[in-house]
C-alpha cells in the first residue's frame, strides 16, 4: 500500500512539474536559415511562385519517395495550392498555399499539417544583391496553450530545421540545373500555335550575323518565287527555324507558312472588293505580312491542333521543299532588337521554361515582322518561339 502510494505521488509530481514547465515555455516559434546563388532573382522568384518544381526541392519527398502531390488553384501566385498525402507517419497529410507573393521579394506560404502547432507559416525572403541571390527561408508556429506542441517546440530547430538546411540545399542544386540567363527584361507567355502549311529551304551558314541574313535573303527569293509560280499566298511572316546552333557553323531552315487564295466570291460590292484586294496584297508580302496569331489556350482545355490538307501538286525548285510546321505548345516573346541577340533571347526562354517547371521539345523558331533589308538592325522586330511539352 506505502509503494502504491507512493508511485501516486511521484506521478502527480512528474504531472505537475509537466504542468508548470510547460506553461513557462514558449508558445511561439520561429527558424530561419539562408543560402546564396548565382542564379537571377526572377528566376528564384518564379520557381518558388508556383508548386510545379516543389517536388525537385522540397525534402517531404525525401522523407517518402511516394508522397502524393496534388496542385489546384491558379498555377503560379496567391491561390496556389499543394495537397500532400503520405503514409509515412513523420509526413502524414496536409496542404501547402500560397498566401503573400511579391515579385522578386518574397514568397510566404501557409501550412496546414498534423503536426503540433497552428499558424505554421513558410516564408521566403530574396536578398538581391547584384552578381548573387541570398534566399532566406524562415518557419513559425503558434502552439497556444497546446502544452505537448510547446514541448515539441524545443526540437523545432532539429525537426523544421533541419528539413529548412536540406530544402535549400536542394532548392540550390536545383537552380544550378537550369540555364542561368535573366529573362525579366521579356514578357514571356504560354500559347497553342496553330499547324500551317509551310514552304521551305534547310540551309547552312558561318556563325555570324551577315552570313545569317545573306543565307535567308537568299533562300527567302527562291520560296517567294515559289509561292508565285504555285499561285499560293503567304500566311504569316517568314520564319527562321533553328536547327543546330554550332560554334562555328549554323544550321537552320528558312520557312514562309503558305495557304491557296480565297475563291472569288460572285456578287461583292466593290468596297468589299477592295479590301479584299488589300488583304491579298498584304499577305503577297510575306515580310511585311501580319503574323497569324497563335490561339491562348482556354483553362483546363489545351488546344489539340488540327493539321489543314497538305498542298499537293506543287511545282517546286530542288531547294525548295513542302511541309508543315509545328503546331502546339510553345512559349512565346516579343523582341525588338539586334538579330544578333536572339540566340540569347532563346536562351532565356529556356530559363523561364525550367524555372516554370516546363520542358522545351523540338525546334525554337523566330518569326521576322520586319523585312531584313529595310530596317535598322536594333530596330527589327521578332515573335520568338520555342515549342513545349
Amino acid at each position: 500500500m506505502t509503494r502504491l502510494l507512493e508511485l501516486l505521488i511521484s506521478i502527480v509530481i512528474v504531472i505537475v512539474l509537466f504542468l508548470v514547465v510547460g506553461v513557462f515555455l514558449p508558445s511561439h516559434r520561429e527558424v530561419r536559415n539562408n543560402l546564396e546563388t548565382n542564379h537571377p532573382v526572377r528566376q528564384v522568384y518564379d520557381t518558388l511562385n508556383a508548386f510545379k518544381r516543389f517536388g525537385d526541392w522540397h525534402p517531404l519527398r525525401q522523407h517518402d519517395p511516394s508522397v502524393k502531390y496534388t496542385l489546384s488553384g491558379p498555377p503560379k501566385g496567391v491561390g496556389a495550392a499543394l495537397d500532400f498525402d503520405s503514409h509515412e507517419p513523420r509526413v502524414g497529410k496536409g496542404r501547402w498555399e500560397i498566401v503573400e507573393s511579391e515579385e522578386d521579394l518574397r514568397i510566404k506560404y501557409s501550412l496546414v499539417d498534423e503536426s503540433y502547432g497552428i499558424n505554421k507559416v513558410h516564408e521566403f525572403h530574396l536578398d538581391n544583391k547584384g552578381k548573387t541571390v541570398d534566399i532566406q527561408w524562415g518557419y513559425s508556429v503558434d502552439y497556444g496553450w497546446d502544452l505537448f506542441g510547446r514541448y515539441a517546440g524545443l526540437y523545432v530547430n532539429r525537426t523544421v530545421g533541419d528539413d529548412i538546411k536540406r530544402g535549400l540545399g536542394n532548392f540550390v542544386g536545383l537552380l544550378a540545373t537550369m540555364p542561368n540567363f535573366d529573362y525579366k527584361v521579356l514578357d514571356i507567355a504560354t500559347v497553342d500555335v496553330p499547324i500551317e502549311n509551310i514552304l521551305y529551304i534547310s540551309t547552312t551558314a558561318d556563325r555570324n550575323i551577315t552570313a545569317v541574313e545573306n543565307a535567308m535573303v537568299l533562300a527567302l527569293t527562291d520560296i517567294n518565287a515559289a509561292i508565285a509560280a504555285n499561285k499560293l499566298e503567304a500566311a504569316s511572316a517568314p520564319r527562321l527555324i533553328t536547327t543546330n546552333f554550332g560554334a562555328d557553323k549554323y544550321e537552320f531552315d528558312i520557312a514562309i507558312p503558305v495557304r491557296m487564295p480565297a475563291p472569288a466570291v460572285e456578287g461583292v460590292d466593290d468596297a468589299a472588293a477592295d479590301d479584299a484586294a488589300a488583304t491579298d496584297n498584304a499577305a503577297a508580302d510575306p515580310v511585311a505580312a501580319t503574323p497569324a496569331p497563335a490561339t491562348a489556350s482556354p483553362p483546363g482545355a489545351p488546344m489539340v491542333p488540327v493539321a489543314p490538307p497538305a498542298l499537293i501538286d506543287l511545282r517546286l525548285p530542288a531547294n525548295v521543299l513542302s511541309g508543315q510546321s509545328y503546331g502546339g505548345r510553345a512559349l512565346v516573346a516579343d523582341y525588338q532588337g539586334h538579330p544578333a541577340t536572339l540566340p540569347l533571347v532563346r536562351d532565356m526562354l529556356r530559363s523561364y521554361a525550367a524555372a516554370h517547371g516546363e520542358t522545351v521539345t523540338d525546334r525554337a523558331f523566330e518569326e521576322y515582322l520586319t523585312g531584313i533589308a529595310d530596317t535598322a538592325a536594333d530596330e527589327a522586330k521578332f515573335k520568338v518561339y520555342w515549342p513545349i511539352r
